[in-house]
């Protein structure tokens, strides 16, 4: 009877042994710490412990690749603007909702301007989602025309002038949709830091008079009250384009909720500027960039003649990838037929019939060089008219002896001005050192764009000096040329 008695203790006993060291086992592992633990730790790590164990040791991140192949996504994403629920921007979003065939036509318009104007917002620290604006003005188009406003982003001459654009018979800077960038971009950030530092007031402000909305939280600040747009209780019919301009930053935000597919552009730039050759004919400087009269249109619409004004200093855009053609031809340009243009006030009494004659020119071509498509006219009305450029200070070159004697005086006066003009930068040339190429390695978040901008170098330039196109992929590490 005992000895199957000692057998059952024993067995209890080493029963007792295994479970104290499968506990004990339990207690050992979860002790130690797993790969996992130092792999999102490694910051506490002491030195020799990140040592012995290798596989813990923190690696160099990898290079940065551009977030975003597509503009819109940059804007997608922004999350700059607060947009509220507001009864009427859910009623302007209601509106476009599923309006398919109108943001088509937006991306389409958008495609030459949209990085630019991302791009300097980015560059002054400004909401991206402001890029949207000329959604809400203009359906993008550069060439819109209301009564007053004009351009893509519909500013009115007295606004452009204030902001420094060219307004003339000749040229609108207004619907130059880079220069007007320029300008409303300047505009919006000064509406911004005078009416309490809210781009909702801002924008507002832009659409009704800076002076409304400075007024309206004036009355606020007396009373106590936020000075934020939705504070001011402005009626809606005053601000139409602020609640239109939220509601498209809610769709770009979410166009699949909507209904609505945006077209991709490209995130890299389209187009750069170049000096304007004064006198030509823009027919012929597209032909010399390989693009058609239209397009150039649809890239440099402030120009209201079919010439470039024969005085003043203005630029064209081209796409990046006609730069280089247009340079290769841009000397021939000044061996066709130029035009002089000035201004003149039409007169009581005038018809297109006694202007002509009197400045000895054929209708047609007043009317033409207006974009006149009928007779009748109103006084007061400025109209341009061009004759041949026989020579003037912008010659590229010293002007060639005329056999014409009405023109003898004229043609000694500008060959003097431009033999100075030769032997000044031949001096100029003598003095300056040889140009130097330096290098730039691109780093992580770079496009060509920040690259020139940085540098103070034309986009076109650095591509061309480092053989590249708009089309050309640029890593973290490569090295670029610069030359000063």
């Amino acid at each position: 009877m005992r000895t199957p008695f000692r057998q059952t203790h024993s067995f209890t006993v080493l029963m007792l042994t295994m479970l104290m060291a499968l506990l004990t086992g339990c207690a050992a592992t979860s002790a130690s710490p797993s790969a996992t633990e130092f792999n999102t730790s490694t910051d506490n790590v002491q030195p020799e412990l990140s040592n012995a164990t290798p596989h813990t040791a923190k690696t160099p991140p990898p290079p940065v690749v551009e977030q975003y192949s597509d503009v819109w996504a940059k804007i997608q994403h922004a999350n700059t603007i607060d947009v509220h629920d507001d009864a009427e921007v859910r009623k302007q979003r209601n509106f476009f909702d599923d309006k398919q065939r109108f943001m088509n036509q937006v991306g389409e318009r958008a495609e030459p301007f949209l990085y630019y104007i991302v791009s300097q917002l980015e560059a002054r620290n400004m909401p991206l989602e402001l890029a949207l604006l000329p959604i809400v003005e203009s359906g993008y188009n550069p060439l819109a025309q209301a009564n007053g406003p004009a351009g893509l982003w519909q500013m009115i001459p007295a606004t452009g002038r204030n902001f420094g654009l060219t307004i003339n018979s000749a040229y609108d800077g207004r619907k130059d949709a880079l220069a007007s960038t320029d300008a409303v971009l300047d505009y919006l950030q000064h509406l911004y830091d005078t009416l309490d530092k809210d781009w909702i007031n801002a924008v507002a402000a832009y659409n009704t008079g800076e002076l409304v909305i400075k007024a309206a939280i004036d009355k606020n600040k007396a009373k106590g009250k936020p000075t934020d747009f939705w504070s001011l209780g402005i009626p809606a019919k005053r601000v139409q384009t602020v609640p239109k301009w939220l509601a498209f930053i809610q769709i770009i935000r979410a166009p699949n909720h909507y209904g609505l597919k945006i077209p991709t552009i490209d995130n890299r730039p389209f187009l750069d500027r170049v000096p304007a050759p004064n006198g030509v004919d823009i027919g012929q400087i597209a032909d010399a960039a390989g693009l058609s009269k239209a397009e150039f249109k649809i890239y440099n619409p402030g120009f209201r003649q079919g010439v470039i004004p024969s005085k003043g200093k203005y630029q064209i855009a081209l796409p990046l990838e006609n730069i280089g053609q247009y340079q290769e031809n841009h000397d021939k340009l000044y061996a066709q037929k130029r035009y002089d243009s000035q201004s003149y006030t039409v007169k009581s009494g005038d018809s297109l019939g006694s202007i002509a004659a009197k400045f000895d020119m054929s209708v047609k071509t007043l009317k033409q060089a207006n974009n006149l498509t009928s007779d009748r006219l109103k006084i007061g009305q400025e109209l341009t008219l061009l004759t041949p450029m026989v020579a003037n200070d912008n010659e590229p070159e010293p002007a060639k002896a005329s056999s014409s004697k009405a023109n003898a005086k004229a043609d000694t006066k500008v060959s003097s001005k431009s033999s100075a003009k030769v032997k000044a930068a031949t001096s100029k040339s003598a003095e300056k050192p040889a140009a130097k190429a330096t290098t730039y390695k691109v780093k992580s978040g770079d496009s060509l764009d920040k690259i020139a901008r940085k540098n103070k170098v034309k986009l076109a330039d650095l591509m061309k000096w480092n053989q590249l196109n708009a089309k050309s992929i640029i890593k973290p590490g490569q090295e670029l040329k610069i030359i000063d």
